[in-house]
């Protein structure tokens, strides 16, 4: 991987939107390099131990965001990245970072320019922030390293305007706490290994630092040095980790401390991040039905997440553990009720089927999966039944053909024929019920979700009576060409014109790879009058300029 951020600069003296934008971007990219790294330091049980791909998830969600942003104001910027985060936020990692990264941007409102002294205040904004979220705060986790950090920012501000050595300073002091996190936490010195999302804010602050002081960024990823023993720790036979359960709930003057109150009484680990309006909660509990009962009472569900922890911890505690290795055609235990296998094509859809639980086959250029890669996704699947979502006509038969090869699992085809059909499908999934019990509900979601999808000519061509020449933009409802236009926003208007004039209750813009974030939020000018709710979404797709979702 060529170094995208390298090259020597002049050291900035302030942050500002674009260094921001392009800072996030340089963090991710190299906490990407790390992601595997982290994970080998999981002493806790999965999916919550997955805790470097977690925060990886997140910060390539916040950086989604932002790619889609149009303003070049840090208050702007950091706002998108926190709201990015919240939305992609996955586990205890994911969601305590999102917290971190929405206190950093309350920091930066009213600020187009942050100096040091803004920068610290930030960090130190961010750590109270994510205590605030933790429902019992435990040292030596990456709370710890995140207010250590701030503390040490805080004191070089005081004494220097210097931003590149008070970010350096955070990152020396985030280094020291790491590694005096087994100090505070007996089951990492157990386990013989540092915390790891302590370590992810860590590489998440060397990431940024690097990229300001133009530092090369190396290729490949980095080294396993330290990997979790857990054949060291104590283990019942007859413990019970529960579900990991995380919702994503939009609603009217919702109380954080009342969701977080409640949810105490319901489990542990309880994080709540948000605001009025949308939030994210997470939670280990023995009731996941009555975590999605009290979010159904407070508002409307975006996004559920239910795992069953206690087969996962068991699952990664035999394979990390210091014995012979599984044989590779032993497959593992795997839960009961229902995974997702979806077909995507682009990063931001293939993110965001991950997001949701989904096992991805991911395409390269069109949306041709093979049937071998399907099964092998069906086979890989954690759940005993599955059901297959193609999202295209064109692979619906290779859908069904892998579901028939797929003897270890029970398999149902959905026959979503568009990515956001699929994820609408995604959405309605109810991961304790079985597949046959599931498609009744995920087929009429997907049935309800209308797909419009825009894309410039690449050749004169007449499609029954629309004459579109090379370069013009040509408009799909739901698969079938039915308008042209001068533009963009003309031709969404147009392919409006062919459905009925009723109100929608939600409207996604998915852009796609090359496509103008400009003229995005002029789409969303066009679709406000058919939809209460707009949004922009990363899909990167690479052959439609514009995927459009109406729900």
């Amino acid at each position: 991987m060529s170094p995208p951020f390298a090259g020597a600069h002049a050291l900035p003296a302030t942050l500002d939107g674009d260094t921001l934008r392009t800072g996030l971007a340089a963090s991710a990219e190299w906490f990407d390099l790390h992601t595997e790294a982290i994970n080998a330091l999981n002493v806790f049980p999965v999916p919550d131990g997955d805790t470097g791909l977690n925060m990886s998830l997140t910060l390539r969600s916040a950086v989604d965001q932002v790619a889609l942003t149009a303003s070049r104001s840090l208050p702007d910027v950091a706002a998108a990245m926190a709201r990015g985060a919240l939305m992609g936020a996955r586990g205890n990692s994911g969601v305590i970072l999102a917290t971190l990264l929405r206190g950093v941007a309350r920091a930066f409102e009213g600020h187009e320019l942050a100096d040091a002294r803004v920068f610290a205040a930030a960090l130190t904004e961010g750590a109270d922030a994510a205590y605030g979220a933790v429902a019992s705060p435990v040292e030596g986790t990456i709370l710890t390293v995140a207010r250590r950090a701030g503390a040490a920012a805080s004191s070089a501000a005081r004494n220097s305007k210097d931003l590149i050595r008070t970010l350096d300073e955070a990152h020396a002091a985030a280094r020291v706490a790491v590694a005096e996190t087994p100090d505070l936490l007996p089951i990492l010195r157990q386990a013989s290994v540092v915390d790891a999302g302590g370590e992810g804010f860590r590489v998440f602050l060397e990431g940024l630092l690097m990229h300001l002081r133009g530092d090369e960024m190396e290729a490949g990823s980095a080294p396993i040095d330290m990997r979790a023993d857990l054949s060291s720790l104590h283990d019942h036979p007859d413990d019970f980790y529960g579900y990991c359960t995380e919702v994503l709930l939009r609603g009217e003057q919702l109380d954080v401390e009342s969701v977080r109150s409640r949810l105490c009484e319901l489990g542990g680990s309880v994080l709540v991040v948000g605001d009025a309006e949308l939030l994210k909660a997470h939670v280990h509990t023995l009731r996941p039905g009555a975590v999605l009962d009290l979010a159904t009472d407070m508002g409307e569900i975006l996004k559920v997440k239910i795992d069953n922890m206690q087969l996962q911890h068991e699952a990664f505690a035999t394979s990390t553990a210091r014995v012979a290795p599984l044989a590779t055609d032993v497959p593992l235990p795997q839960a009961a009720g229902t995974a997702v296998v979806a077909v995507a094509l682009g990063d931001g859809f293939c993110s965001l089927f991950r997001s949701f639980g989904a096992v991805v086959v991911p395409c390269g250029r069109t949306m041709n999966a093979s049937v071998e890669e399907i099964a092998t996704a069906i086979n890989g699947a954690p759940r005993q039944d599955v059901i297959v979502l193609p999202n295209d006509h064109n692979v619906a038969l290779a859908a069904l053909r892998a579901a028939e090869l797929a003897s270890e699992h029970t398999v149902e085809v959905v026959r979503t024929t568009s990515m956001p059909q699929g994820i609408a499908a995604a959405l309605a999934l109810n991961p304790d019920a079985t597949a046959p019990a599931n498609v009744p509900g995920l087929t009429a979601a997907a049935s309800r979700c209308r797909t419009i999808e825009m894309v410039r000519a690449v050749r004169d061509a007449q499609i029954g009576t629309l004459s579109v020449g090379t370069g013009s933009p040509l408009g799909f409802l739901d698969g079938l060409a039915v308008a042209t236009g001068p533009s963009f926003p003309d031709l969404l208007a147009s392919v409006l014109d062919h459905l009925p004039a009723d109100m929608y209750e939600i409207a996604t813009i998915y852009v796609g790879s090359a496509a103008d974030p400009n003229t995005a939020e002029r789409l969303v000018e066009v679709l406000t009058s058919r939809a209460q709710e707009v949004e922009v979404v990363n899909g990167g797709q690479p052959h439609f300029d514009y995927i459009i979702s109406l729900e």
